[in-house]
C-alpha cells in the first residue's frame, strides 16, 4: 500500500473516462471569489498544492473532513461546496417544495441530506437528515452559533462536549455549536430528523 504524502488525506481517486463532478469547480469558484490563489488555499487548509490542484480538476474526491477543512478556510458552509446555487437575491418568503429541496451528497457517505431552506446564504439553515443504521457524522466538530434537532423517526444519539444523548422520535436536543459535537445512528432502522445551525454550517 502506497504511504499518503503528508498534508494529503485518505481520498478516492476516481478512475478516469467517469464524468466530472462539479465540486472541484465550485471549490476553485469560491477561491477565486476570495482572491485567493491555489497556494494561499493550500496554506491555509494545509494541504500540499498539487493534492488541493487534483481536487479542483476532479482527478480525486476529498473526504467530509478534507471538505470542512477547504470551507473553514474558504469562510463559507462545507455543504455550500457541494450546491449548485444560483446567485440570487435572497426573497424574504420562501416556499422550497419536496421535489425542488438541494441535495447534498458527501464521498463515501450513504448519508441524505437535503436543504430545506432556499440556500446557504440565510440567518440559519435547516437539513433534512435521513440516516442509515450504522452511520454516523464523523469526527467531532464545532462552529460559531447553535444547533438543534428534532429526530422525527428512529433515533439519534448526538454527542455534545464528551456527553450522549439518546433521541427518539419527538424528542429535540439544542445546544452551542462552538462546543466539539457529533452524532450517530447506532440503532437498527433509518433515522430521519431536521436539523438547525444557525448561522448556516455544515
Amino acid at each position: 500500500m502506497k504511504s499518503q504524502k503528508p498534508g494529503s488525506p485518505k481520498t478516492k481517486r476516481i478512475p478516469m473516462g467517469e464524468p466530472q463532478g462539479a465540486l472541484g469547480n465550485a471549490i476553485r469558484t469560491h477561491r477565486k471569489q476570495k482572491n485567493m490563489t491555489l497556494l494561499d488555499l493550500a496554506k491555509r487548509a494545509g494541504f500540499s498544492i498539487s493534492y488541493l490542484s487534483q481536487i479542483e480538476r476532479n482527478l480525486l474526491t476529498p473526504s467530509i473532513e478534507t471538505l470542512r477543512r477547504l470551507a473553514e478556510s474558504l469562510g463559507i458552509p462545507a455543504g455550500q461546496l457541494m450546491l449548485k446555487d444560483a446567485r440570487q437575491p435572497n426573497s424574504p418568503v420562501a416556499v422550497v417544495r419536496r421535489s425542488e429541496r438541494k441535495q447534498l451528497a458527501f464521498p463515501g457517505s450513504n448519508i441524505h441530506y437535503e436543504l430545506l431552506t432556499p440556500d446557504m446564504r440565510r440567518r440559519a439553515s435547516l437539513l433534512w437528515v435521513e440516516a442509515p443504521p450504522g452511520s454516523e457524522s464523523g469526527p467531532l466538530f464545532s462552529h460559531e452559533g447553535e444547533d438543534g434537532v428534532v429526530v422525527l423517526k428512529g433515533a439519534i444519539e448526538v454527542e455534545v462536549g464528551g456527553v450522549w444523548h439518546r433521541l427518539d422520535a419527538g424528542d429535540s436536543i439544542y445546544f452551542n455549536a462552538g462546543i466539539p459535537h457529533r452524532w450517530r445512528n447506532s440503532g437498527n432502522v433509518i433515522a430521519e430528523a431536521v436539523w438547525l445551525s444557525t448561522p448556516p454550517s455544515f
